[in-house]
């Protein structure tokens, strides 16, 4: 069989192709080109327009992007896989609290008196809820293996133990964002030692509370979460979550406006 080879292109048409191939690239080009001016002047409308710098506009997005975020369903399943990730382990947490002794003391004087708390004493017949009671106990009832067995638990029962929650919330597109300069505060803390079972723990909830700077110096409130932790030395376990997430009310542009400004400056 003999091979025929393929036609050959007239230079010209070889010249002609070559150019059409170079003017499709010069338009795409001018075409990216365009659209990165367009882009471009859109910006500077939007700062026009709005009457901030380009920086108080960015943070005035940031801040509504925020707000999306807390009203977002899959918000609260992001933020209790952050807390899954980056939690301190139960054996780190546990070796934190062997290595201050000094934190049951500051439960048992400090904050008996500050937050609500229920002791499950040793057998289970009695549950001991003022600050009186529960010092009476500890320091008089228990035996000294009882003590012993339960002074880790005595060490973690006080806000300490939600520290490592609000470090794992804290990232950029975490609950608290350090670029908003976010803050938190926690309230409505309590706290159960159940010392009645044969591994006793303790379980401890808190309101945390997420605010941003406004322009007045004060704070915008943006969200509470409910935060619970059960903490079992003897069975090595650490379970931390958020139970429900509260957006606020939605600020208004005014307010938005003045905390993106002192954001800025």
């Amino acid at each position: 069989m003999i091979s025929i080879p393929p036609p050959i292109e007239p230079p010209e048409r070889q010249s002609m192709n070559r150019q059409s191939s170079l003017f499709g690239s010069m338009r795409k080009l001018i075409q990216d080109e365009f659209e990165i001016q367009k882009s471009v002047l859109q910006d500077d409308f939007k700062v026009w327009h709005s009457g901030c710098s380009k920086k108080e506009l960015d943070y005035r997005e940031q801040i509504r992007s925020f707000e999306r975020d807390l009203q977002s369903s899959a918000f609260l399943t992001k933020l209790n896989t952050t807390i899954a990730h980056r939690m301190s382990s139960c054996k780190e947490c546990t070796e934190y609290y062997r290595n201050n002794p000094d934190l049951k003391e500051y439960t048992l004087e400090k904050e008996l008196d500050r937050i609500p708390y229920t002791v499950i004493t040793t057998d289970g017949k009695r549950e001991l809820t003022t600050s009186a009671d529960i010092r009476n106990y500890v320091e008089k009832e228990e035996t000294e293996a009882e003590e012993e067995k339960h002074s880790l638990l005595y060490r973690a029962a006080n806000q300490s133990i939600f520290a490592d929650v609000i470090v794992a919330l804290t990232c950029s597109d975490g609950l608290v964002r350090p670029q908003l300069h976010a803050g938190t505060f926690v309230d409505k803390c309590s706290i159960t030692i159940d010392l009645s079972k044969e591994d006793p723990h303790v379980r401890a909830t808190c309101f945390v509370n997420v605010s941003i700077p406004d322009a007045e110096g004060q704070r915008l409130s943006m969200a509470s979460v409910l935060v619970s932790i059960f903490y079992c030395p003897s069975k090595e376990q650490l379970r931390s979550g958020i139970m429900h997430l509260l957006p606020h009310k939605a600020l208004t542009d005014e307010e938005v406006l003045g905390a993106a400004k002192s954001l800025a400056h």
